[in-house]
């Protein structure tokens, strides 16, 4: 990793820069409550997940106060190794809870903007607001910089501490995993095609007269919204593939639709009421589940 003299030289930083923050540190202590009311504001409207990573009340108010204490030092601090060191430690603890990189980013990104506004709130559209602003930005690429690339130091380092055997085993199960997920996609779409088919066919049916217009009707609809299930459960393979968590909703999802498909085609056979009692407590089950599911993963 670079050190704090080298990444002065490449992000153009000057003791003029650091000049220029402590000239406006009474910005950082004069907004940071707001600064930390709105950037929770910002995690809770744009990362339905941050609850993942701030369980916990006591969590959420320690989080809080390291970042009231990283705005305050974004503009009193020496920009020397001690803080680089410091920014290592925070870009170590993100990797260590699994924080995506691009949360990182696009945080920094609100940070920027709002950084933006306050300026032109308090100095106002002027030359010296537009030099403050210049080392504002160099100061959070600077963290920016830091934080990622100890992300990418730490990954390093956990694959270099494994053996030479599993490293191999792990390639090997990468490779049969995207196999898996190939294979799971390849069928999905040939099943969806089969079902189109099939859905075409009992029209052809209606249109003929061979099937009953009621029967063929709700054999119709049962098939198209077995078509809906496997359409989502593709979908969400597809995001799975693309680094998503898989929802477990969606299996049962497809369970509901199955069994409703069922209940369709019975309905017309006055004959089989303990069966269509008993489908319709198995559809009050799976609704209970998908709910349950959906009420967690909303959590999360």
């Amino acid at each position: 990793m670079e050190t704090i003299e080298e990444l002065k030289v490449h992000y153009n930083w000057t003791e003029k820069d650091e000049e220029n923050l402590r000239r406006i540190s009474w910005i950082g202590e004069k907004y940071k409550e707001e600064f930390v009311e709105e950037f929770y504001r910002y995690l809770a409207e744009n990362f339905p997940d941050a609850n993942k990573y701030l369980s916990s009340k006591e969590v959420r108010e320690r989080h809080k106060e390291k970042i009231k204490r990283w705005f305050v030092s974004l503009f009193t601090s020496k920009y020397d190794a001690q803080y680089l060191k410091g920014l290592y430690r925070v870009g170590e603890v993100h990797f260590k809870i699994g924080l995506p990189p691009h949360y990182v980013q696009a945080s920094m990104n609100f940070v920027r903007s709002y950084l933006m506004d306050i300026i032109n709130k308090e100095i106002g559209n002027s030359a010296e607001a537009s030099r403050i602003l210049l080392s504002i930005n160099k100061a959070l690429d600077i963290n920016l910089d830091v934080m990622i690339n100890s992300f990418r130091e730490e990954e390093l380092r956990l694959h270099d501490s494994m053996g030479k055997y599993q490293k191999i085993l792990i390639e090997n199960v990468k490779r049969i995993s995207w196999f898996f997920d190939f294979f799971i996609v390849f069928t999905l779409a040939v099943v969806g095609i089969f079902l189109i088919v099939w859905i075409i066919y009992e029209i052809w049916l209606i249109l003929t007269g061979v099937l009953p217009l009621e029967r063929g009707g709700l054999s119709v609809l049962g098939s198209i919204l077995i078509l809906y299930a496997i359409s989502e459960l593709l979908s969400e393979e597809i995001k799975h593939i693309k680094g998503s968590a898989l929802s477990l909703k969606i299996f049962v999802g497809v369970a509901l639709a199955a069994v409703i498909r069922k209940v369709l085609i019975i309905s017309l056979s006055p004959e089989k009421v303990q069966e269509l009692i008993t489908l319709s407590l198995v559809i009050l089950a799976l609704g209970a589940v998908f709910w349950l599911i959906h009420r967690v993963e909303s959590k999360l």
